[in-house]
């Protein structure tokens, strides 16, 4: 029992670092805005660990993040990026990982298709969250924030969200046992 609670706790561990790691891989921007693989990162975590392990691994990133480890975009942290005007979609990770997580409970062609409709549900209400926040902060109305932050960057997360499922389906077939479930059911 020991050693399967330790496994757990490592691969949460290991997806908030691999989290950290794509969050810092620059794409090119758009309308001068940075981007990274912060979203495939959320999105493959919920992929590959399910829904508990998965919230799990995005609770810890943003706790070390919080704590002032440079593990957000553009190598910043501290508890002023949780409160600042994308926050929001920070504290919307949770979710998206979380929903993610559901299309695991789904076999066969049915994960494909419900991996894909959660995977989209999870990262529209991580947007809305954003957007809600960054509203808040920036005085901006719903409209304009959805412009500024939503619009131009959901044709790459939906991106994310299927080359993140591909990804954890191969991932998967590869590993010994799946991460998504209880260590001791798999030796």
């Amino acid at each position: 029992m020991k050693s399967s609670h330790t496994i757990e706790l490592t691969f949460v561990a290991l997806f908030a670092a691999i989290i950290a790691v794509l969050t810092l891989i620059p794409l090119p921007p758009i309308g001068g805005v940075p981007m990274t693989l912060q979203t495939f990162a959320v999105a493959f975590c919920g992929f590959l660990l399910g829904r508990k392990k998965g919230v799990g691994a995005v609770g810890l990133y943003l706790f070390i993040g919080a704590l002032g480890l440079p593990v957000f975009s553009n190598l910043q942290g501290g508890f002023s990026k949780l409160i600042g005007p994308t926050g929001g979609f920070l504290y919307g990770f949770l979710l998206m990982s979380f929903f993610c997580g559901l299309g695991l409970l789904f076999q066969g062609r049915r994960r494909w298709v419900f991996g894909i409709l959660f995977g989209t549900v999870g990262l529209l209400l991580c947007h809305f969250c954003g957007i809600l926040q960054f509203m808040a902060v920036m005085n901006k109305t719903f409209f304009q924030s959805l412009w500024l932050v939503t619009v131009p960057y959901l044709p790459k997360d939906l991106a994310s969200v299927v080359l993140a499922l591909a990804l954890a389906e191969v991932v998967r077939k590869r590993l010994p046992f799946d991460p998504a479930e209880a260590p001791e059911k798999n030796f």
